[in-house]
């Protein structure tokens, strides 16, 4: 009579068992390449700059007004007691970069009013990080670059987006773009006249650009 072995066999290579030994190997790459689609995401960089943004403005308004108070007690205590000149100075320099601040905040706030669609948003970003105006870090990107980050892998439709979002913003002269690509604030947003359009030194303040048209 046939007695069936009390020994469990292990499948043979190739059968179902390889298949459930590999799956959390495949499993994992599916989550790493879907996470590496969903970084490229619009979408998704839209949520992540606007939490980026909010962070940094929250931050930036605690700090204000920790700076403000100290004005005040140092305020306080000049006119109890006198301070040098020096600390005078000092007070006074830090008062303008609290007041800088807030001008910078104000600017990169009203830029972004100015957009119509989220393409138009995501455009405007990029440039308000970019310039010194807005409280931003040169340099200021070039279109090419514009495409590149908001349009990943050429996508045709994207692509022709972000070119409708650039050219319509700079038709209403939120933005200007200069003879060598480079995408900057118009003088809708600077109050400048269009020569000098968004071309600001790390101080914020004007300066000369060539070649900067803003339809």
């Amino acid at each position: 009579m046939f007695k069936p072995s009390g020994k469990r066999r292990d499948h043979e290579p190739g059968t179902q068992g390889d298949v459930g030994r590999d799956l959390p190997g495949r499993v994992r790459a599916l989550a790493t390449q879907l996470a590496g689609r969903a970084l490229t995401d619009p979408r998704v960089q839209d949520v992540t700059g606007s939490l980026r943004g909010r962070g940094e403005e929250l931050r930036g308004q605690v700090h204000d007004r920790a700076e403000q108070r100290l004005e005040e007690l140092i305020e306080q205590r000049r006119q109890e007691r006198g301070l040098s000149p020096e600390v005078d100075a000092a007070l006074a320099a830090r008062r303008h970069e609290r007041e800088q601040r807030a001008a910078q905040q104000q600017i990169r706030a009203q830029a972004l009013q100015h957009a119509a669609t989220p393409e138009e948003r995501r455009v405007l970003t990029r440039v308000a990080d970019a310039c010194p105006l807005s409280g931003g870090q040169p340099p200021a990107p070039r279109y090419t670059a514009l495409l590149d980050a908001l349009a990943p892998g050429g996508d045709a439709g994207r692509e022709m987006a972000v070119h409708r979002a650039i050219w319509g913003l700079a038709e209403r002269r939120v933005l200007a773009v200069s003879a060598h690509g480079e995408v900057d604030f118009g003088p809708l947003v600077t109050g400048w006249p269009v020569e000098g359009a968004g071309k600001s030194g790390a101080d914020g303040t004007p300066q000369e650009s060539e070649g900067r048209t803003s339809p």
